[in-house]
Parts: C-alpha cells; structure tokens; sequence
C-alpha cells in the first residue's frame, strides 16, 4: 500500500491541497517526418486572430473541484504556440504557408480562434487518474468563403506517481496532434495539397511499434490522416481495429483528419462496438464530417448515461455541435 507521505506527494503533485497552483509545460511538437509537395518559397499567408474572449484567461480548465486550477508556464502564449508549430508543420509537409499573429499583416487566408483550450480532472483515490480533453473550435475564412475548424483530442494516465508523469500522455501528445490535425483541416478546406503515393509509403515504412507508453506508430498514423491521399484510409481503418487501445484512437482521429464522409457507417460501428478512448475518438470523428446527419448524431448523445458520465464526451459533443459566439 501506497503510505500517507505518498499520499500527500501525490496531492501536491497534482494541485489538489488548498492553496497549491502547479505549473503545467507544453512541450514542442516535432513537425511530420514527411514532406509532401516540393518545398518552395511562402506564397500564402494565414492570419491567427484571437476571437478567444473571456477564455483566454483559462487555458487550462480544473474540473476537479478541489484544489487551484493548474497554470502554463509563465510567458506562455497558446496562440503564439500554435502559430510557431503550424508554422513548422507547414514547412515540414511543404506547404507554401506564412503564419502570422500580426493583426495589421495582409493576409490570405484568416483563422480566427474562438476556444483553444484543455479541460483537466485528477482523481486521488487508491490510485491516481489524470485525463486531459484538448480542445480546438475556430472559422477559417479566405475569399467570403467560411469553414469550420474543429480539432480534439483526448487522453489519460493512470497511477500518476510522479510530478511530471502524466505530461506527455495527457498534454504533450495531445497538443502536438492537435496541431497536425489543424494543418491538415487547414490544408484540406483551402490548400488542397495532396502527399503523393511515395510520401504515403515513406509513412508507411516508418510505421513501426514504439519503445514508449502506448506503444504504438502514433505519430505516423497521424501523418497519415493528414496526407489529404484517400489510399491512407485503408490503412486508417485497418488501424482502427488494432489490438492497441490507443492506436485506434489515434487511427479513428486520423480518419477524422482524413475525410470520414465516406466511412460513417464504419465509425458508427466502431463507437457502438468499442469502451475507452478509442470510443470517444470514433465519435469524434462522426463529428468530423460536419454535416446535419453527423452533427445530429452528436446531439442525440447528450440523452445517453455515457455524456453525464465521460467527462471526453461532454466536451466533444459541445465543442463540435454549438455555434461559435
């Protein structure tokens, strides 16, 4: 059994005692390994403008009832962050994209930010949870055309021991597929780049398990779902089926990334076949597809026990079904 000290390293680890503020890192994403068109001088420019209000203040958002809210790191600017890292993933995939956070640069395409934003919750009983739900809602807008951009993504970590433990589960990977995901559905609503079939190989063939938690080739899924190349979704969907929890979630966000109009049928039934986090992702990506039926769909989950009780699927459901303000 765990002793009292441990205990109390535990709640103060996690921010649960009064008075206690802990301060949460964001590590750097590593831009995709891939590139996918030939690199060339910037040709575009896309304006980040922070339309985040009130939320701004709260990038980090407590759930847990107890304790002082979790902090970034003093300095920290999440809209500067994903500028930074879209910008390095643009270049790593070989868009012809500037990003910018200059309000008075010209721009060609605008990206307006409405939530950026992490909903944790820690529990302490005879063990330890974190779980974290990283969340993106924002209009991209070029020419009078408008375009919803949505990004989520969820994980958690069980018996969190150790200050620090739960960071790259529940806040590092996250937030690096939440930028890969962003470049992809910005990619997808305006770019229209397509990785050929030697890029989508050169994935492939870096698609190997992994000497970490969650074993499995996460990231390359990810780099999948955003090669805008339809001949990813066989791969995606065979993913999706893996014996790993978490490599079909990944794969289900990836097929969201990928373009799930096609493949509804097939996330229905993997939301209504699976449990964990491979459940919440499969729904997620139904909300990917962004039409009626699919948003619908969404809306109907907030009748059933699983909304009241999966902190994940309230989030997402909200997050991809109300209007922006």
């Amino acid at each position: 059994m765990r002793s009292v000290s441990t205990w109390l390293a535990v709640a103060l680890a996690v921010g649960l005692l009064p008075g206690c503020q802990m301060h949460i890192p964001v590590a750097k994403p590593a831009p995709s390994g891939t590139a996918h068109v030939q690199r060339r001088e910037p040709r575009a420019t896309l304006k980040l403008v922070d339309a985040r209000g009130a939320e701004a203040a709260s990038f980090y958002v407590f759930t847990t009832g107890r304790g002082r809210p979790p902090r970034p790191p003093e300095g920290f600017e999440p809209i500067e962050f994903l500028a930074e890292n879209l910008q390095a993933e643009f270049a790593a995939r070989g868009y012809p994209v500037t990003v910018t956070t200059d309000q008075h640069a010209a721009a060609d395409m605008t990206l307006e930010i409405q939530r950026y934003r992490v909903v944790n919750r820690w529990i302490v009983t005879v063990v330890a949870a974190m779980e974290a739900a990283h969340e993106f809602r924002a209009e991209l807008s070029a020419g009078g055309r408008v375009f919803p951009i949505r990004a989520f993504f969820y994980n958690n970590r069980v018996s969190v021991w150790a200050l620090g433990e739960g960071y790259e589960p529940c806040i590092h990977r996250p937030a690096s597929i939440l930028v890969k995901e962003i470049a992809s559905k910005v990619n997808r609503a305006l770019l229209g780049f397509r990785a050929d079939e030697a890029a989508v190989d050169e994935i492939l063939a870096r698609a190997g398990p992994k000497d970490a938690i969650d074993d499995g080739p996460y990231m390359e899924i990810i780099e999948l779902g955003g090669t805008n190349n339809p001949r990813a979704m066989e791969v995606l969907k065979k993913y999706a089926v893996h014996k790993d929890e978490f490599v079909r979630a990944v794969a289900l966000d990836a097929i969201g990334m990928l373009g799930p109009e096609n493949e509804l049928p097939f996330l229905k039934e993997r939301y209504a076949a699976l449990e964990g986090r491979d459940k919440y992702m499969a729904l997620k990506a139904i909300g990917d597809a962004g039409d009626p039926s699919s948003l619908d769909f969404l809306v109907s989950q907030r009748a059933a026990p699983i909304y009241k009780a999966e902190l994940a699927v309230r989030t997402l459901v909200e997050l991809y079904v109300n209007r922006p303000r």
